[in-house]
């Protein structure tokens, strides 16, 4: 029996420069979009415009101490920059660790006695063991062209690589997000910084010229093992848009730092910063901290001695004196944020851009919030944070008749809803609706309960607050609580929309 894995499934002296950077953002974006289905659309671009308007170096609101902070994965880029350089790495067999370092370090945090998650380790190791004896010893700079050629024609290589990569499903899977965030880090177990960086840096650089592909791999029917022949497809590729390069260059240029907050490695979200050019716009990442022994990787999350890192431009980091004392995803990138930047800026961040359930929290949380893009990965229902952020961005903007303005006048955050084309080298759709991978019609929302919830928000006229507030905690559709009928939510406990004040010292007063 086949079993088959494939996931889960950002006065006129002063008048001046600020209408040059208006103009260079319009520009720039109507050159993204000279064809019809390429380009940010009206709405996230004249979001962009009224952001810089309003809270750019030369608005009299402009703060000293403006930033924003974006997600990487799905977010900054399409795709998964982790996804993808797991991939590279069993392509080129880029591991530092032998077959017994392997076995313990994907043993970390699992139960052994469950979800046969030893016989899994068990035919891991056994393949990766022969290919260790043939092939080997395996390094963080992978084989040469020869010696891969050779390995992947060879049926060990394509069971330890197939079982490799479905076992990250299945962990996802089978364990909360606590487990398996940190979990995908001890791959990188054995290696050092740089040799963590580079190897992300090479698989981005790989990567971003692929066209979004489905690869399939199985596991040889020839190869006894404990379980089976196993499938395992995942998608292929990933890029930064030249709209969203264009988005962070032009806050930084108007005076607002660019933060990335990632729960991917943070050598990995360092490495493609450099690697998709976004280094002389970015001015330092988070990401998830692997406790380092000895100079190299030790499989364990390390919550005391991580640090977020600035951008000293050219490819060269450093760390700040901030650690971020948290797993940077959910309720942990608030954590992240309030540990690493507010101590920094004294405030929270003025905007947020996101995708997903593991950036609902800092987007919605933090009072200072302005303004929110949600990448429209168009399967987000309402029982995930994205799905619910696609339907309010619908709300305001069709009923609440919300602009960044009217918004920030009402007291609330202004959520945009932008679209992508996640085909071919991927790119933003002028439009809030997606055309997903392998698909040629535009999506809007996951199903009909997102359009379910938004008639239910439209006539009962919600406010923001109420929205997110009454829809943000997990509530099954028999609980008596339950409005709709319908499965909701996606929180056990929620601070609540804009519960976060993050002033850690006396507000800096407006630029001169």
């Amino acid at each position: 029996m086949t079993v088959t894995y494939s996931g889960k499934v950002a006065h006129m002296k002063k008048l001046i420069p600020l209408l040059l950077s208006v103009a260079m953002i319009l520009t720039l974006a109507a050159c993204a979009g000279k064809k019809d289905d390429i380009g940010f659309s009206d709405q996230t671009r004249k979001a962009v415009t009224d952001f810089v308007t309003l809270y750019g170096k030369n608005s009299p609101n402009y703060q000293e101490n403006s930033y924003v902070v974006s997600d990487f994965d799905n977010t900054t880029s399409i795709f998964d920059i982790t996804y993808q350089a797991i991939v590279y790495q069993l392509e080129h067999m880029a591991f530092a660790m032998d077959a017994h370092e392997l076995e313990t370090a994907l043993a970390v945090g699992l139960d052994l006695n469950a979800d046969q998650n030893a016989d899994w380790i068990a035919d891991i190791t056994t393949a990766y063991s022969h290919l260790w004896d043939t092939y080997g010893p395996f390094t963080a700079a992978g084989v040469d062209e020869e010696t891969q050629k050779a390995m992947q024609a060879d049926p060990w290589w394509m069971e330890f690589a197939t079982k490799m990569r479905a076992f990250l499903y299945h962990v996802e899977d089978t364990t909360p997000e606590e487990v398996n965030y940190a979990w995908i880090l001890y791959w990188f177990t054995g290696m050092t910084q740089d040799e963590v960086y580079d190897l992300f840096y090479r698989s981005c650089s790989e990567k971003e010229t692929v066209e979004s592909e489905w690869i399939t791999w199985t596991s040889p029917k020839e190869i006894e093992s404990l379980l089976g022949v196993i499938e395992c497809a995942f998608q292929n590729g990933v890029s930064v848009t030249q709209d969203v390069k264009d988005m962070f260059t032009t806050f930084h240029d108007n005076g607002i730092d660019v933060w990335i907050c990632s729960a991917s490695h943070l050598d990995g979200v360092r490495a493609a910063v450099d690697a998709f050019g976004l280094s002389d716009c970015v001015t330092g990442v988070i990401g998830m901290t692997q406790t380092m022994e000895n100079g190299v990787y030790a499989p364990s999350y390390d919550y005391e001695n991580g640090y977020a890192w600035d951008n000293l431009g050219g490819g060269n980091w450093q760390p700040s004196q901030y650690p971020i004392h948290a797993l940077p995803g959910m309720e942990g990138k608030v954590t992240a944020v309030e540990n690493a930047l507010v101590p920094r800026y004294g405030c929270g961040p003025l905007a947020g851009f996101m995708d997903s359930s593991g950036d609902f929290n800092f987007c919605t949380e933090f009072d200072s919030m302005r303004f929110v893009i949600c990448y429209n990965r168009a399967n987000r229902k309402i029982t995930e944070g994205a799905g619910l952020i696609a339907v309010l961005s619908v709300y305001q903007k069709d009923t609440l008749g919300y602009d960044l303005a009217s918004a920030n006048a009402a007291g609330d955050t202004y959520y945009v809803l932008q679209g992508r084309n996640e085909n071919g080298l991927r790119t933003m759709r002028p439009s809030n609706e997606t055309i997903r991978f392998g698909e040629k019609k535009p999506q809007l929302f996951a199903n009909k309960d997102n359009e379910k919830l938004l008639q239910y928000a439209i006539k009962n006229s919600m406010s923001t607050s109420d929205f997110l507030n009454t829809f943000a905690i997990a509530t099954p559709a028999d609980d008596p609580s339950n409005l709709l009928g319908i499965d909701y939510g996606h929180l056990e406990t929620y601070r609540g929309y804009h519960s976060v004040s993050a002033d850690s010292s006396a507000e800096l007063q407006p630029a001169a």
